[in-house]
């Protein structure tokens, strides 16, 4: 009985890490536009441990993890922010995230811009529906 019990939690457990995977969608920063805009919804494009970015020019891996149908303590617990590690995600619930890029598309101050925020609005609802 307890071998059934154990098998139970830990299937129960898979289950739902995996499930998760299914109404997040991770993805770079710069896909939200440049920091100049996005960071209206996602702060600034450098480590959020630090007060400000790097004097000489550099990337930052930062990462923007957009949930639907789930919470964000749950997001975080899978996501975590990990200094030690540079590991930085920015969340962003998913009806935000869409109204964010359809206003931002809306203005449409650059074509090239507006072009990729709209492969990025795609994206999201491809991978979390309508």
């Amino acid at each position: 009985m307890l071998r059934v019990a154990v098998f139970f939690l830990i299937t129960l457990l898979v289950g739902c890490s995996s499930n998760i995977h299914q109404r997040v969608v991770v993805l770079q920063y710069s896909e939200f536009g440049p920091q100049v805009i996005a960071s209206e919804v996602i702060g600034m494009q450098w480590w959020q441990w630090q007060e400000h970015g790097d004097s000489r020019p550099r990337d930052y891996d930062v990462q923007v993890v957009v949930y639907r149908n789930t919470n964000l303590e749950e997001v975080k617990l899978i996501y975590p922010v990990i200094p030690e590690q540079s590991k930085d995600y920015r969340y962003l619930e998913y009806g935000a995230a869409l109204r964010y890029l359809d206003e931002k598309i809306n203005d449409n101050f650059v074509e090239a811009v507006t072009a990729d925020l709209r492969k990025t609005r795609h994206k999201l609802i491809s991978e979390l529906g309508d």
